[in-house]
């Protein structure tokens, strides 16, 4: 997907790749800046049934929010229409969706795709999993390092398409002019770690580049599923005089590339 200029306050860049072990990509991304939204799902049931989920929840979500629905509610009317596309086929579908109005967000999510609030100083993740291995984190059962590589980490509790009523976390912020709002499927974050990331964005040059340069990392680490990622950073008015160490500021405030 070609990241293009907003006419908002907001700038962005979306890729996703199939990986390096999968033949097909059941990744789907949505990015409407025209609605202030941008959201990413990542099915599951095979090949054709994972592609028809994360297809049909984007494309809900997007008629929903058009319609003028909160983002919340608008995430019920997605899983309904994955329930009513899956019939006897058994599909399903994370998803984790941001919507703007201005620079404050609110953001959606349901399963392990996930969101991450990232500066030139650190790095936060403002999803929590819908996941087996994050309730056994929370039960204190399972500490974080022994998740990363656990067997079951996996398998998520929470999906679209296989329930209803449907568990949904919510949270919301703003964006600041030296921040990014990175909305990715766990293909990236089960190959890289938060440090990882945080560093790619903090040299990237451009937000199209930092897309990018996350994808390969991911498949350099093995690409062993689909990876998408969305990054959304303030517009402003560079500064007369840059440093090196002002480079991830100056990554939000350079055009991208159409």
């Amino acid at each position: 997907m070609q990241p293009t200029l907003t006419d908002s306050l907001l700038d962005y860049a979306g890729i996703s790749s199939p990986g390096r072990r999968r033949s097909h990509n059941e990744d789907a991304l949505l990015c409407a800046p025209a609605l202030g939204l941008w959201a990413i799902a990542d099915g599951m049931g095979g090949h054709q049934c994972g592609e028809v989920a994360s297809s049909v929840a984007l494309e809900a979500l997007q008629r929903a929010i058009e319609a003028g629905e909160p983002l919340e509610p608008a995430v019920h009317l997605a899983n309904q229409a994955v329930l009513d596309a899956a019939g006897d086929d058994g599909m399903g579908t994370t998803l984790v969706a941001a919507q703007f109005h201005g620079v404050d967000f609110e953001l959606a999510w349901v399963g392990d795709s996930r969101a991450y609030l990232v500066s030139a100083t650190g790095i936060e993740q403002l999803t929590r999993d819908h996941s087996w291995v994050q309730m056994m984190i929370d039960a204190g059962e399972l500490k974080p390092a022994e998740a990363e590589g656990h067997a079951w980490r996996n398998i998520i509790l929470h999906c679209l398409g296989r329930e209803e009523p449907l568990e949904i976390g919510v949270t919301c912020g703003t964006l600041k002019p030296d921040e990014l709002l990175l909305l990715c499927s766990d293909g990236l974050t089960n190959e890289l770690t938060d440090a990882q990331i945080q560093a790619s964005c903090t040299f990237a040059d451009t937000l199209e580049n930092l897309v990018e340069q996350l994808i390969a990392q991911a498949n350099e680490h093995g690409g062993r599923d689909n990876i998408s990622c969305i990054v959304i950073g303030r517009t402003a008015t560079p500064p007369a005089t840059e440093s090196r160490g002002r480079r991830f500021i100056n990554m939000l405030l350079k055009p991208l590339k159409s």
